[in-house]
């Protein structure tokens, strides 16, 4: 009887196959996971940016809400560069007048807050929106 020393060519392939297929199965893994982080830290740096303009739209009065501009998509400087803003003004008021509970003493104004990656502007990362509430008088904030 002979003695078999090594592996034969038909076991050499099928453990290449085994490995190749493992490798390709990991390798999907690992771009679906680094896929999954990029996304997550667009959304979590599109939400602070937006929270940002948030903040900076409450600190304007019922004159500077009504002069927002609407038009194109504005990029943010360094270090966020990557993205862009966007304001949009629904429709939906009429002449930005509150019901009339409080007798047309104050106004209220919709704005929404859209972050784009500067990449992809056809569809926003976040959108967030906020309603402003002005005095009429005054144009003073009475709250959000």
């Amino acid at each position: 009887m002979r003695s078999r020393k090594g592996a034969s060519i038909i076991e050499v392939v099928v453990s290449i196959a085994l490995i190749a297929i493992m490798a390709v199965w990991a390798f999907k893994v690992y771009y679906t996971g680094a896929q999954n982080i990029d996304t997550a830290e667009y959304i979590e740096t599109a939400s602070m940016l937006a929270t940002k303009k948030i903040e900076y739209l409450k600190t304007l009065d019922k004159t500077q809400l009504t002069s927002i501009s609407t038009s194109g998509i504005i990029q943010f400087s360094s270090p966020y560069e990557r993205f862009g803003y966007k304001y949009f003004v629904p429709n939906t008021q009429t002449n930005g007048k509150i019901n009339p509970l409080d007798n047309g003493k104050t106004w209220i104004k919709e704005i929404e807050v859209d972050i784009y990656l500067m990449t992809d502007q056809t569809k926003p990362i976040i959108r967030m929106r906020c309603n402003f509430i002005r005095d009429d008088a005054n144009g003073k904030s009475v709250g959000l």
